[in-house]
């Protein structure tokens, strides 16, 4: 493509302009029918024996569920759903962009939310959370084992006992089926991007890269590179085995099959102990 082989590239932090079209990228994805997925995975978590959680109203009627945290919570669209729903929801993300762009949707939507720009291996809340959610493989942007164990052992705090912590992740089989050597390329608005994905078996390491054009500002091709560690099940069981926590379910998808290898996504259940 002439536009970028002409131009010099410029390294950009991941999502700060990915931001800016991010949810035209996964104008795919249904959000709607994820929260709802997310919500039925709710009643795995067991009412608080004592009032010291994020919201000591009654519960809401439909789920033992009502203050929810998600990790990396990019744009805000499953925050939105959720308080929808008639969830208390807080959200996080390491990007700045991304974390301002949640937080003006759900302005925007009316409602009433919390967002912060942090790190999910180091998250402090002031009161323990009924549930904590992380989705669309963010997990795996921890690259190092010791990170994804961290995460698990900081919300030993965070989530209250009985609470949960839902989080999906990318399996191999869906980096080498899908995203061993996949390319992009689309417009939308000011900008144009090409995207190219290409799986590392040796390291499991996945890599997204973006070569994006802002037309508003011309200047060098922007390139934001993504990578994630692409973890196997048993392996993310004995990272989270730290005592505090108990796997109630490994799901396919979002389904009620079990998890496994040969799925392309799989969903995990923690119950804080």
């Amino acid at each position: 493509m002439p536009w970028l082989s002409l131009q010099k590239n410029a390294e950009a932090t991941p999502y700060s302009r990915l931001a800016e079209f991010y949810d035209h990228l996964m104008n795919h994805v249904n959000y709607r029918r994820w929260a709802d997925y997310i919500i039925s995975l709710f009643d795995l978590a067991t009412l608080p024996q004592q009032a010291h959680t994020a919201s000591d109203r009654p519960r809401a009627p439909h789920s033992k569920v009502n203050t929810v945290l998600e990790l990396a919570c990019g744009t805000g669209k499953i925050l939105t759903e959720l308080s929808r729903s008639g969830f208390e929801v807080c959200g996080l993300d390491l990007s700045t962009e991304m974390a301002r762009y949640a937080a003006r949707r759900l302005r925007q939507e009316g409602f009433c939310a919390h967002v912060w720009c942090a790190d999910m291996q180091h998250v402090t809340t002031g009161v323990q959370m009924d549930a904590v959610i992380c989705l669309y493989d963010s997990m795996n942007y921890c690259r190092h084992p010791h990170e994804l164990a961290r995460v698990f052992e900081t919300l030993t705090n965070v989530v209250r006992p009985g609470g949960l912590f839902i989080f999906d992740v990318c399996t191999r089989w869906n980096c080498w089926k899908n995203f061993r050597n996949y390319t992009e390329h689309d417009s939308f608005q000011n900008f144009s991007y090409h995207r190219h994905s290409y799986f590392h078996p040796i390291g499991n390491l996945q890599y997204n890269e973006f070569l994006i054009v802002d037309d508003r500002n011309p200047g060098p091709t922007l390139r934001e590179k993504h990578v994630q560690r692409i973890y196997s099940l048993n392996e993310i069981r004995k990272l989270a085995a730290t005592g505090f926590w108990e796997e109630v379910a490994c799901l396919s998808g979002m389904s009620q099959r079990p998890g496994s290898e040969r799925a392309e996504r799989v969903h995990f259940v923690f119950r804080r102990k």
